[in-house]
């Protein structure tokens, strides 16, 4: 094999080396920044979800017009799992601890809104009474509780 042909091959070896390198490398850094962004967006959904929950807590309406946003969540934790970055038990079971009672919560806000069809007084009241009772513990559990520890969990992976 002449001094050419091995120097051709080098080339070839070290041309497919670094262009699979730099595709690699590429890849890398998008999933990295991806990864990045999902739990950047869980991160600001559960600080909005915590000062929904305590907004409610202060000035006690019955069902305000809002609900709890569960978007980063829908879109972001699959998506984490699915990368597997999120590889712990117990750190997923948090998230979705949390996300859980964001969901309940907002459950409870819709029942309020029902409980305003009935057309007895005295049981409407009963029934609106009785969803704000609970709906206020859900608050705390998910503005302290909850939150706290999901919220350990993102700041481990961020």
């Amino acid at each position: 094999m002449s001094n050419e042909v091995v120097a051709a091959l080098a080339g070839a070896v070290v041309g497919a080396v670094l262009g699979s390198g730099i595709t690699l490398l590429i890849e890398w850094w998008k999933g990295r920044t991806r990864r990045k962004a999902h739990w950047a967006a869980l991160a600001a959904e559960m600080d909005y979800c915590r000062d929904g929950a305590e907004t409610y807590l202060r000035d006690k309406p019955a069902a305000p017009l809002y609900r709890l946003p569960t978007v980063a969540y829908a879109h972001s934790l699959p998506a984490l799992l699915e990368e597997a970055a999120l590889l712990d038990e117990t750190d997923t079971r948090k998230l979705l601890s949390f996300f859980n009672e964001v969901e309940t919560f907002n459950r409870g806000l819709d029942q309020v809104d029902r409980a305003r069809l009935i057309t007895d007084p005295a049981e409407q009241e009963r029934n609106i009474q009785a969803e704000y009772t609970r709906n206020r513990l859900k608050a705390e559990s998910l503005a302290r509780e909850y939150y706290d520890d999901a919220k350990a969990v993102v700041g481990k992976y961020r």
